[in-house]
């Protein structure tokens, strides 16, 4: 497997990027699912927008015209804002199957992702003519999966589209911090970069400041002259008129791998042995063939049994006098690490840990304990409540968001 490259402050020379390009040609697809099964009840994110860029005569395209300009544009990844997206590519190798290099930009660090245009599409009818393609994530990439971008015009109206489809999921990341900061500005970057590319396009056509070289055999990218202003990150939508004019927006991100890594997170700073004991279990019921080497584990059977006996011993010895204090530093740490475990097992099951999600799972797990720790102390030095009611009734909550998280991840 291809590992991610990246580099802090500078990024690859004309020589590097060369010798890469030439790689990434027959590096194979990070992903195998077929485009109609890439859907978020599968456990994928679809990321889309469009917009209007211009209207112009009512009519089929023609040389020239503003659809012929623009389909250059798009060509050539003039919608690419290269402050955060800058694509290395090759203009001399044909479309279909084009190699690119995405160089992703993000708070001084470069990340140099390969990927390879795996669909072009090219059709006019009586009411629309439609061009783009499609590019497909391979190895060495940080996403998975299939983005389209697709130029259209309605003959009847004039009306110039541009449309954007991304169906994605996490794919490598070369550290954990990497995968830390990803979930933390990913989406805005993903974002802005979406409604910068309809502004971009408004802005060539209006300008028309993008470098035609349909014969050019070095390296090129679209040098689109829009804004210098520093990238805004935009953390809600609804704000398109203002952002590039961008009408519709969908995003279906795949919410569902986090929340259970922070709800694993909690029921392990609950229940020290809770967490993966129930997430063992469900791994067990549903077996999941996983490649050689990579499987975890709290797939073995074995584990299974044993934290499932030391859930229950958990659940017994808890209400007894001599069970040191859940925020003590043996227990704490005991019980991030739980989370640790279960947090990133439940994003990824059948896999190895991501680092980004046990780090995810392990703060749940300690705030859920300083949490729970304080109700219990409530309850039983305030309102004056049994320690043994007052961990029946914990006990009864662990049961409920356990068989919440189970149906769940089922």
């Amino acid at each position: 497997m291809t590992d991610v490259e990246w580099r802090w402050l500078r990024g690859w020379s004309a020589d590097e990027v060369v010798e890469r390009l030439e790689r990434a040609s027959t590096i194979p697809l990070n992903f195998e699912a077929a485009e109609e099964e890439m859907t978020p009840d599968k456990g994928w994110s679809l990321v889309e927008s469009q917009a209007v860029i211009a209207r112009d005569r009512p009519e089929p395209p023609t040389r020239d015209d503003a659809f012929d300009k623009l389909k250059h544009a798009v060509t050539y990844l003039g919608y690419s804002d290269p402050r955060i997206v800058y694509g290395h590519f090759d203009a001399a190798v044909p479309l279909l199957g084009r190699p690119i290099l995405l160089e992703l930009k993000t708070l001084g660090l470069r990340y140099l992702c390969p990927v390879r245009i795996g669909a072009v599409r090219s059709e006019t009818d009586a009411e629309r003519t439609v061009f783009g393609f499609r590019i497909d994530t391979v190895q060495g990439h940080i996403e998975a999966g299939r983005e389209w971008f697709l130029l259209s015009k309605d003959h009847r109206t004039g009306e110039l589209r541009f449309h954007i489809k991304a169906l994605w999921k996490e794919g490598q990341f070369p550290n954990w911090w990497s995968h830390v900061g990803f979930e933390l500005v990913g989406r805005r970057y993903q974002r802005a970069w979406h409604h910068l590319a309809h502004a971009r396009l408004r802005e060539l056509l209006r300008t028309g400041n993008l470098e035609r070289r349909p014969d050019a055999e070095e390296l090129v990218h679209a040098h689109l002259k829009v804004d210098g202003t520093p990238v805004q990150f935009y953390s809600q939508r609804g704000l398109g008129r203002r952002l590039g004019g961008v009408e519709r927006e969908t995003e279906t991100m795949r919410r569902d791998a986090l929340l259970n890594t922070v709800g694993f997170g909690v029921l392990a700073g609950m229940r020290t042995f809770s967490a993966p004991a129930l997430l063992s279990y469900q791994l067990r019921q549903q077996p999941v063939d996983a490649p050689k080497g990579r499987a975890h584990a709290l797939v073995s059977k074995r584990t299974s049994q044993v934290l499932t006996a030391l859930a229950v011993g958990e659940l017994a010895a808890d209400k007894t006098p001599w069970i040191p204090a859940r925020i003590s530093p043996p227990a704490l740490a005991g019980r991030a690490i739980s989370g640790a475990l279960a947090g990133a097992a439940v994003a990824a099951p059948h896999q190895r840990l991501s680092m980004g999600r046990a780090l995810l799972g392990a703060a749940a797990a300690v705030a859920s304990t300083f949490a729970f720790y304080k109700l219990r102390q409530l309850a039983t030095r305030q309102w004056g409540v049994p320690n043994v009611v007052a961990g029946l009734v914990e006990d009864a909550v662990t049961v409920a968001l356990g068989g919440r998280l189970l149906t769940r991840i089922r």
